[in-house]
């Protein structure tokens, strides 16, 4: 843990020129207290000293013999040492010395008033530290157990995808069950690109120093935009929607042209927003249908998910792409974390895209993704 902060030292600073200023201190040192041995502090650190080498000025014996009383000092002729005590602990000291006269009971009160706002700020500097040491650890502590989960789920996974590909060399491509399988493919092969972003995000975030909380945003939180094909995208999910839909006895239909321009997204990135979507439609619908919807504007492309589940109450929607917001949905014994729709808007808005919600209780909703379609000069280009 450091000795004293850069903030720390500016208020001991501020302090000493306030001695000085105002009271006439020839000298005064303000020292930090490392190492606590019954209550009291077995090393002193210097903090701020004015003039430089004022420190010298207090005998190396100090410490020990340093009075565990905030309203006590050791006083000689032209010098006050008074321990800065917070919450009954010695936490600093604070000398202070003049040659040409002795300090005046006022004065002596002005400088227990300065000892008192430093105290302060050198058990707050203390906690302070403490606690980013703490956070540090939290985090690292952290970084472990998720490096130990992604390394436990990439076996499993392999042999999901493994199993999967050996069936589907066993099933015949007009066999109704060969979906499934594809669909077992496609998901393990989506969860692997997602544990590799993981990967990705955290060894770009430790070589930036990012803050943990900018370091999970999947996919990584610079996004390429390319010329995207909505429907490849799309053919996937459909297929693990309707496969999810069918168990749970709802209907469900997808409605898209033949044809769709190229749109201005990342696949990685979109497949997060549909996939999210699509399955908040099938988890909040208990029965009825979901329907999706493909619309080709002018200059964008709108993708509609409609529900006949639950709704969202109008209280619940100004807030429903806050992180781990749940709304009512929390009281639940739906699962969910509350934090797929803040990664949709997310995502949707590094994409130059929004999203849309109409949505009435015990109605369902409609969610609209509207996305930029790619410029045809650039597709001209590139022909």
């Amino acid at each position: 843990m450091n000795s004293a902060s850069p903030d720390l030292v500016s208020i001991a600073q501020s302090q000493i020129a306030l001695l000085t200023q105002s009271l006439g201190a020839a000298s005064s040192v303000v020292y930090l207290a490392e190492g606590i041995a019954q209550g009291m502090p077995t090393d002193l650190v210097e903090v701020a000293a004015y003039p430089v080498g004022a420190s010298e000025e207090l005998p190396a014996d100090s410490a020990p013999m340093l009075p565990a009383s905030a309203s006590s000092a050791l006083v000689k002729p032209g010098r006050v040492v008074l321990p800065l005590v917070y919450e009954g602990e010695i936490v600093g000291v604070l000398m202070a010395g003049r040659e040409d006269r002795n300090w005046t009971e006022t004065e002596h009160f002005q400088i227990q008033q300065i000892a008192n706002t430093l105290a302060i700020a050198c058990a707050l500097d203390r906690r302070c530290q403490w606690l980013e040491e703490s956070q540090k650890q939290t985090y690292l502590g952290q970084q472990q157990f998720l490096s130990t989960v992604m390394h436990q789920l990439r076996n499993p996974l392999t042999a999901i995808k493994t199993f999967a590909k050996l069936l589907a060399r066993r099933i015949a491509p007009d066999n109704p069950m060969h979906r499934f399988v594809s669909g077992i493919l496609q998901e393990s092969q989506h969860m692997q690109d997602i544990l590799a972003e993981v990967d990705q995000a955290r060894y770009a975030a430790e070589e930036l120093a990012l803050p943990q909380q900018e370091m999970f945003l999947l996919p990584a939180s610079t996004l390429e935009l390319a010329a995207t094909d909505l429907a490849e995208i799309l053919t996937p999910l459909l297929r693990s929607t309707e496969a999810i839909a069918e168990t749970k006895g709802l209907s469900f239909r997808a409605y898209m042209p033949a044809e769709l321009p190229p749109i201005k997204a990342n696949g990685g990135a979109l497949r997060e927003v549909l996939g999210n979507l699509l399955d908040n439609a099938v988890k909040y619908t208990p029965q009825g249908q979901v329907e999706i919807a493909v619309r080709v504007l002018p200059e964008t492309v709108a993708i509609a998910i409609k529900d006949s589940g639950y709704g969202i109450p109008s209280k619940d929607l100004e807030h429903l792409f806050d992180r781990r917001f749940r709304g009512r949905q929390a009281h639940s014994n739906i699962p969910g974390s509350g934090i797929g729709l803040a990664i949709v808007k997310e995502l949707l808005s590094k994409m130059q895209g929004e999203i849309k919600v109409n949505s009435q209780e015990n109605q369902g909703s409609i969610f609209t993704v509207i996305l930029k379609r790619w410029p045809q000069a650039e597709i001209s280009a590139s022909r």
